[in-house]
């Protein structure tokens, strides 16, 4: 199945330097470690025992920090016109609404019992989607994929009607230094696709070129040029296949890369493939679904 992800458990998750967007409703449930987690232009702490809920379409990046062996979160990533005619049957279309609340997400801190209880359910979906993913299955019958639906309608619905504590995002550990780094964030986001220097984003922000690229290394683990490059380059992903008729040329400029060349030498060194190439393999991919 296209777009549908579930893990339960895993455990030292590295991740890529570049940004993330899809077109699914995403849920990440802590067990250990340390994450700031960025979502949009901002960025929450998440301890054992969060639910973190978003929309995928928004920009989205996990900074593990401390021991990566530590970190360990279960994962369900679903589209919403797979599940929504099955609510819309039910009369529960209002489920829906956790992924609404905010575009920048919303997080509940659980107790250990409705921590296990989420866990519980990740594992009944992932039991049946492990025989597609391990190759048992070729493909889901109309029975199997009934009940994947119904297990994640039974997750919605559980997690609608819990009384669990929904955390605030000011009270998510944030301190002054993350909150100028979202500050810096939110500038690189606003202007990526101009040509910006490091000595731009201090002047924007007011601080000396020195310590906010000392403060944005230590908060998000990269060089304020670096991130801006892999969001840089997460936008002209997205751009490739949401723009069909716009040139490499066009996207590579659209997006703030001195050329089509610098682009394309950037893209493949991060990406393995050519812009045209990934272009083209997203092109059969949709037309095969």
């Amino acid at each position: 199945m296209q777009d549908f992800v579930v893990a339960t458990r895993q455990k030292g998750i590295t991740y890529e330097l570049d940004f993330n967007t899809h077109d699914s409703n995403e849920l990440l449930l802590l067990h250990g470690g340390n994450c700031r987690f960025l979502v949009d232009n901002q960025f929450y702490y998440l301890q054992p025992g969060n639910l973190l809920m978003l929309d995928g379409n928004v920009v989205h990046k996990a900074y593990v920090f401390g021991d990566p062996l530590a970190y360990e979160r279960s994962l369900l990533k679903f589209r919403t016109d797979w599940i929504q005619p099955l609510l819309k049957e039910l009369q529960v279309e209002e489920v829906l609404t956790l992924f609404d609340e905010s575009k920048k997400g919303t997080l509940r801190q659980f107790s250990k019992k409705g921590e296990a209880t989420v866990e519980g359910k990740f594992r009944d979906i992932e039991a049946v989607f492990g025989e597609y993913t391990e190759g048992v299955v070729q493909e889901y019958t109309p029975v199997e994929e009934a009940k994947m639906k119904l297990m994640v309608a039974q997750l919605l619905i559980y997690m609608y009607e819990s009384k669990e504590t929904r955390v605030k995002k000011e009270d998510t550990l944030r301190d002054d230094k993350t909150k100028m780094v979202e500050k810096i964030s939110n500038y690189l986001f606003s202007n990526f696709a101009r040509s910006i220097t490091v000595e731009d984003v201090a002047y924007e922000v007011g601080l000396t070129k020195s310590y906010m690229s000392h403060l944005f290394k230590d908060i998000t683990g990269n060089t304020v040029m670096n991130y801006l490059m892999n969001y840089r380059l997460s936008q002209a992903r997205n751009f490739l296949i949401e723009r069909p008729d716009e040139s490499i040329r066009e996207i590579s400029a659209d997006c703030g890369f001195k050329s089509e060349a610098h682009f394309s030498r950037f893209f493949k060194k991060n990406i393995g493939i050519t812009p045209s190439e990934y272009r083209k393999n997203n092109n059969i991919e949709q037309g095969e679904m």
